[in-house]
Formats: C-alpha cells, structure tokens, sequence
C-alpha cells in the first residue's frame, strides 16, 4: 500500500470536518424542532433557554467556512 499524499490526506481531512459539521447542523435542527414544540407554558422556562443557548452555539459551527486551498510542496 504506498502511502497516501499530503495532499490526499488533506482532502480526507476536510471531507471529515465537513461531515462532523453536517452531524452538528442535524444536532441543531432536532434541537430546533425540540424549541418549536415546547409547550407554550414552558417558553419562558429554564428549558427552553437551555435549548436557545445550545441552538445558538449549534449554529455557530454551521457558519464556519472550510474553504481552503492549499497547496503542498513537491519533494523536488
């Protein structure tokens, strides 16, 4: 098995960062759906600010860009 490029194992890496955000924007949305259930009783409650400040550092991970480029030196 030759060993995988810098390169190819960058791209692997950000494949997986990706798909940790995707699992992350699922949390959040269950979370959502969770919030926009709440009991109309319970809106103003505890839980419901609990949930607010999960959705709200959820979202944040959302928003990060994973756009780089980069581009590995050859040996020669």
């Amino acid at each position: 098995n030759p060993r995988k490029s810098r390169a190819e194992r960058f791209a692997e890496a950000v494949d997986e960062v990706r798909a940790g955000q995707e699992a992350i924007v699922e949390l959040r949305d269950e979370l959502q759906e969770w919030r926009d259930n709440i009991p109309e009783n319970l809106e103003d409650g505890e839980k419901a600010e609990q949930l607010d400040t999960a959705i709200d550092a959820l979202t944040e991970f959302e928003e990060i860009e994973v756009e780089v480029d980069v581009e590995f030196p050859t040996m020669f």
